[in-house]
This record gives structure tokens, sequence and C-alpha cells, in this order.
């Protein structure tokens, strides 16, 4: 999806294309950088919420596990316990689901249940499945603002060019605009996406 690629989100989607700004990041936390800490708590909270719900089913128990998630990573992340920087989903996922499935283990025992082979249950969370949860909510919030635009045009534009990845030029002819009329309308439609992106994720 070309907005994925076009519209500046702090948060991008986890793929081969950013290894070199995953291996900064990774880098820069194990200098002590808190500021990188941040970036990667923003970068995979969402995500990892999501994650671990599908394993706990409890909102309130989420919350705690995504902190003791990112707690533990931070941790190993500072003493430059992560030899692959490009492997971070994947490591940050590990975390998470191995605290989720003792939480879900050891919740089951509790109640003199059979926490083993209900465990076995537990859907795999492989770092493309962070991939697609990260792809689906910044779909999501492209949708949510296309809706609240006023302007039919603007709405065609924004929809065709970002999420139908149709012709830039197509576009312009079909909808009789100038190529400076275009960049002005996606101009207005980024800055908007990312003040609701912020309140979204804040």
């Amino acid at each position: 999806m070309r907005v994925l690629r076009s519209l500046g989100i702090f948060v991008d989607t986890v793929s081969v294309s950013n290894n070199t700004e995953l291996t900064e990041l990774v880098r820069r936390i194990a200098a002590g950088a808190p500021e990188a800490e941040e970036e990667l708590v923003h970068r995979y909270s969402r995500g990892i919420a999501i994650i671990i719900d599908q394993i706990v089913r409890n909102t309130s128990v989420t919350e705690d596990l995504r902190q003791d998630t990112f707690r533990i990573v931070l941790v190993k992340l500072r003493r430059g316990e992560l030899r692959e920087s490009e492997r971070l989903s994947g490591f940050v996922i590990g975390v998470a689901r191995n605290i989720a499935v003792d939480y879900f283990r050891r919740a089951k025992h509790s109640r003199n249940e059979e926490g083993i082979s209900d465990a076995e249950h537990i859907p795999d969370t492989a770092p493309n499945q962070l991939d697609e949860v990260l792809r689906q909510e910044h779909a999501r919030i492209v949708r949510q603002l296309i809706n609240e635009l006023k302007q039919e045009r603007d709405r065609e534009l924004l929809f065709r060019y970002y999420i139908a990845e149709d012709d830039k030029d197509r576009i312009c002819n079909d909808l009789g605009l100038t190529r400076a009329q275009f960049s002005n309308v996606a101009f207005r439609a980024i800055r908007r996406f990312k003040e609701l992106y912020e309140r979204e994720t804040s």
C-alpha cells in the first residue's frame, strides 16, 4: 500500500526495507538514548498488545504484560544481547509471546484446568503477523482520515492514490487537477493524517 511508503508515518511497517533503520534503533538503545527507547515502544506498542491479547483475552492483563515485554526487551537491548538487529521484530514478538504463554499456563494451572493442552491452541505470532497488524492499523487510520474529508474530490484523490495506488497523472486528468493542485490536496491530507495518527496512538 502506497500510504505506508508515502505519508511519513512515525511507525513504519517492519520489513526488509528498513533493516538499516532497525539496526540504528538497536544501536541507539544500546548506547543509552532515551528517545530511542521511546521510539521502540511507540513502534511496537499497539501490535504487541494485539498479539498478547490473542493469547490472554484480558485487557488489563494485556497492558501489564505489554509493559513487562518492553521492560525485558529494553534490558536485553541495553546489554547488547540482540546480535542481529534486523531480527528486532521477531525478538520483540518472541518475548511478548513467551510472557503471554507463561501467564496463560500459570492462570490455567491456578484454576486446576488443563493449561498445557489448551496452550497448544495458542495462536502463532510470527514476525510477519506483526507486519500485518501494523499494516491493517495504518490502513484503518487512512480510511478514517479519508472519510472525514468534506470534499468528495479530495476523498477520491486520496483513496485512488494512497489506497488503490492509481497513477498520479491519471487522477489529475480524471479530476481536472493540475499537479500543483494535486500536491496541495495531498499535503493537507498528510498533515491531517499525522494529527489523526498521533491522536490515535497517544
